[in-house]
């Protein structure tokens, strides 16, 4: 059992007082993830952090945090998260987000894949068994506020291995969504 608590969120950008547990991956901690190699003079440049609002570990408390993806590219594809299924897959998330512009590409291990528009105000629902990544597609920071039962844990290790369906990549008239050629299934 938790005692009840508050934390302030800036809504623009994504931060939470106190900060209680942060996060940071740079371009070096998603090297693998991308399908061109990450230039080593930008190996030290922040991709994204997760801040954490954590309580106790168990299936009747809910985890929060904010994310925050900076803007940019690696080759064609977007800042992105490295995407992760729930260690226990049943377990559904909620992201609310609160500023830029992005997307959610979701898949199963069976292939099926979906991909949803983030922008400020929509709410995105994950459901259990989806793997997901979140994608910044503008120009600006993309903010977003998730929520999820505390003890659905982690499995980034199968999106190492096999990877997302497909991929956000930059087009001549904006973001594309294109197969995955490095797709392990």
């Amino acid at each position: 059992m938790t005692d009840p608590f508050t934390t302030m969120l800036d809504l623009e950008r994504g931060l939470v007082e106190p900060e209680r547990k942060l996060t940071e991956r740079t371009l070096a901690d998603m090297d693998g993830m991308y399908l061109d190699p990450v230039p080593s003079s930008r190996a030290g440049e922040v991709v994204y952090t997760v801040s954490e609002i954590p309580v106790p570990v168990s299936g009747s408390n809910l985890l929060s945090s904010t994310t925050v993806i900076q803007p940019g590219r690696v080759g064609d594809e977007f800042h992105m998260t490295k995407g992760h299924y729930h260690a226990i897959r049943d377990r559904a998330e909620i992201y609310v987000t609160l500023a830029g512009e992005g997307r959610l590409v979701m898949g199963t291990e069976d292939g099926r894949h979906q991909v949803e528009p983030m922008r400020r105000g929509t709410v995105n629902y994950v459901a259990g068994g989806w793997a997901h990544r979140s994608v910044n597609a503008g120009d600006d920071p993309l903010v977003f506020y998730a929520v999820y039962v505390a003890d659905a844990g982690y499995d980034y290790a199968t999106i190492e291995e096999e990877g997302f369906p497909v991929l956000v990549v930059a087009g001549d008239d904006g973001p594309r969504v294109v197969p995955n050629p490095r797709r392990q299934r």
